[in-house]
């Protein structure tokens, strides 16, 4: 049987699915939590914290998934619709990292036009 046919989506069975989708339903939290701190603690340390942690532990859950989860214990056939899902979440994981770079490199520069401001303030 071919797990990628159109109506068959499994990639994991019994307690294995039920623990995957509560960490997808995790990761959404976490993208809904970054996206908070990201409006509301605007520092930059917060800001550098959270490229660090996104720039980290997505890529490494993406391998540890693959490698430790998928291979041992996925259903066998549903390779595409695993690689499908890890697509669409990489794409998810690229647009939050690109969000927080932009917005803590337009922090820095809002930074340093204020410290620019200030300094010329100064001299006066």
């Amino acid at each position: 049987m071919n797990n990628d046919a159109p109506g068959f989506r499994m990639v994991y069975e019994g307690a294995m699915r039920d623990g995957i989708y509560g960490f997808i339903i995790f990761g959404l939290l976490a993208v809904v939590t970054t996206l908070w701190l990201l409006y509301r603690k605007n520092t930059l340390k917060t800001k550098y914290l959270l490229l660090v942690i996104w720039g980290i532990f997505p890529p490494m859950w993406f391998v540890i998934e693959y490698f430790f989860i998928f291979l041992p214990h996925g259903v066998k056939g549903s390779f595409a619709f695993f690689q499908y899902g890890q697509d669409i979440a990489s794409k998810l994981w690229a647009a939050v990292f690109a969000l927080i770079s932009i917005d803590l490199y337009k922090s820095n520069e809002k930074e340093k036009a204020d410290k620019k401001a200030e300094a010329a303030a100064k001299e006066i």
